[in-house]
């Protein structure tokens, strides 16, 4: 950011029941949020499943930062910027794989895998004083955070919250989606990854991965699929009225949830074998095993990540109008061999809807392009409602708002951290 940022009114630009439409289509709000909620603060990066031994690394990107996360001899994980600190070459090129070091192609200067300056090329070129390697060593997440697998990191560091603070209310959830294996444990993308790009801000895709309110009118081909090959209509969860029963939750801190199915203890056993439904019950408790299997949902732990039945879909920021979405497919852990059913089904049932020519992603991405296109027309139509169940929205126990699963409560939840991290003041940083 230069020494005098461009300022916005954000408590204007994102009110609590809609958002102007600057916010998707404006390239200097879109480098503030790139400097102020991608750089200082929580974001998502990668999970431990990914690199499991040392000397496994995978690259991504934080914000628009290219980033090495790696895991080190000793087992530590690092989140690197990948940016060779002599001409700025990215030292690592491929999007994962193990190695030992790290070596510059331009001019061969070799990173270890915790970033440390190993060797420089013709090192008798340069005169006493002119390398300290101890300063010159990869720059490093000022903050690495994980919780259950998930690995998060603060690329610039600001006071701000924890971790668990971050995540708040949502732990328990992603407590109840690992409990689906029975050691608790998943695998984040042993199938491969989906890539898709679309011509929209990543905002769009943020709210879409919660979205209730649009399935009966842009997935029809998928429940008419569906109703056809199960003999069951999806869309008998809606009423005339809209009311499902099933919530739409803001979880703090920019994190929400959609309900996508409530299961009864009779639903569960006829969705599960019997045996398995033991085996989770000795492993965790039956509290914990119930909670796992009772619910289906979409959970997005603000920026960047929103986890589903199946994946993990992490939203990169690329332009103001341009967005790359990955999908990662999730298995369960540690399953007894006559289970081995149930991953399968992950595969298929996430083939069926997510894929590239599936019945739901697609559509998705459609619809997310003409978001954008139609928001280019600000000042004849400025503002992005959403407003729907706002007067009606219930506080729980928690102090977390909900709704009804298609009342946009979800929607909104992201805009009161947004409003939060954008008002911060980094001039001191």
């Amino acid at each position: 950011m230069s020494d005098q940022p461009i300022r916005f009114d954000y408590a204007e630009l994102a009110k609590p029941d809609r958002t102007h439409a600057r916010l998707y289509t404006d390239p200097d709000i879109f480098a503030e949020e790139i400097e102020k909620i991608f750089r200082h603060s929580w974001v998502y990066v990668a999970h431990e499943s990914e690199i499991p031994k040392p000397g496994d690394y995978l690259t991504t990107y934080i914000g628009l930062i290219p980033v090495i996360v790696t895991r080190d001899e000793a087992g530590k994980v690092h989140v690197l910027v990948n940016r060779c600190m002599h001409r700025g070459a990215t030292v690592c090129p491929y999007e994962k794989g193990a190695a030992k070091a790290f070596t510059c192609p331009y001019h061969g200067w070799e990173y270890a895998l915790d970033g440390r300056l190993n060797a420089v090329g013709l090192p008798k070129g340069y005169n006493p004083g002119e390398i300290d390697k101890g300063k010159l060593g990869l720059r490093e997440a000022a903050k690495v955070g994980s919780y259950r697998g998930i690995i998060c990191a603060v690329l610039d560091e600001v006071p701000d919250i924890s971790l668990e603070e971050k995540l708040g209310p949502a732990l328990p959830i992603l407590d109840a989606y690992m409990d689906l294996s029975p050691t608790g444990e998943i695998e984040v993308g042993r199938s491969g990854v989906y890539k898709h790009a679309y011509h929209g801000n990543w905002k769009i895709q943020v709210e879409g991965s919660v979205e209730g309110y649009h399935p009966v009118f842009t997935h029809q081909s998928a429940f008419e699929t569906i109703g056809r090959t199960m003999g069951i209509n999806p869309k008998s969860s809606f009423t005339g009225s809209g009311k499902t029963g099933l919530l739409g939750r803001d979880l703090g801190h920019g994190n929400n949830i959609l309900e996508v199915y409530k299961y009864t203890d009779e639903q569960v056993s006829q969705r599960y074998p019997q045996a398995y439904i033991d085996l989770l019950k000795d492993a965790h408790g039956e509290k914990r095993a119930m909670a796992a299997l009772r619910t289906r949902f979409n959970l997005v732990i603000f920026p960047n990540l929103a986890i589903l039945e199946y994946q993990f879909r992490v939203t990169r920021p690329v332009q103001v109008d341009l967005s790359e979405v990955r999908i990662y497919h999730t298995m369960l852990k540690g399953l007894p061999e006559e289970f081995s059913a149930l991953n399968l089904r992950r595969v298929r049932e996430h083939e069926f809807f997510y894929g590239p020519a599936a019945f739901g992603g697609p559509d998705d991405y459609v619809a997310f392009e003409r978001i954008q296109q139609g928001l280019v027309a600000d000042e004849e139509a400025p503002w992005v409602l959403l407003n729907r169940g706002y007067t009606t929205e219930q506080v729980d126990a928690e102090g977390c708002r909900y709704g009804d699963l298609t009342q946009e409560t979800q929607q909104r939840a992201p805009y009161y951290e947004y409003r939060r991290l954008m008002a911060r003041s980094l001039e001191a940083v």
